[in-house]
């Protein structure tokens, strides 16, 4: 990321001669990682010595194109990081066979979703009584509880 650094006024040094060569190294490098073709990487370098002799007030359309690239380069691991730190949350001793697509929706709801303070579960958690499966409270050797208390102790919970 440090040669993003010659996109930068304040980094550009102040004798001509030395600015005229400041970075299209590095803009070259940028553009070989960014898989830009040879004609484009060149216009790319020509349109830096154009921003570099308006001292950054002209950019060109295909600097242009670089520069949205590199902005949406992350400046950090963090998002990584929080998405480790969720996938540790459902990733359990208890819960080691939960199915990748399960656990991918989990951690997609973990990181994008909306605070638990604010979804209301109590439609879904009545439709998957009312389905036939098993409620917390069953014994783990009986059948699903179809009763209508079970029902009204789930209704309770969310009132």
């Amino acid at each position: 990321m440090q040669e993003a650094c010659c996109l930068n006024l304040k980094t550009w040094p102040k004798e001509p001669l030395a600015k005229t060569l400041y970075g299209d190294k590095s803009v070259a490098d940028w553009c070989k990682q960014s898989q830009f073709g040879g004609d484009e990487s060149a216009a790319i370098i020509i349109d830096h010595g154009l921003y570099k002799q308006s001292n950054g007030t002209v950019e060109g359309s295909q600097l242009q194109k670089l520069t949205s690239l590199l902005k949406m380069l992350p400046v950090s691991a963090a998002d990584c990081e929080r998405g480790f730190s969720q996938m540790n949350l459902f990733y359990t001793s208890g819960r080691n066979r939960l199915m990748v697509h399960n656990g991918s929706n989990l951690m997609m709801v973990g990181i994008n979703g909306p605070p638990l303070a604010y979804w209301n579960a109590e439609k879904y958690a009545i439709s998957w009584l009312q389905s036939g499966r098993h409620g917390a409270l069953d014994k783990s050797t009986s059948l699903p509880y179809r009763s209508s208390k079970l029902l009204n102790v789930v209704q309770s919970c969310f009132h």
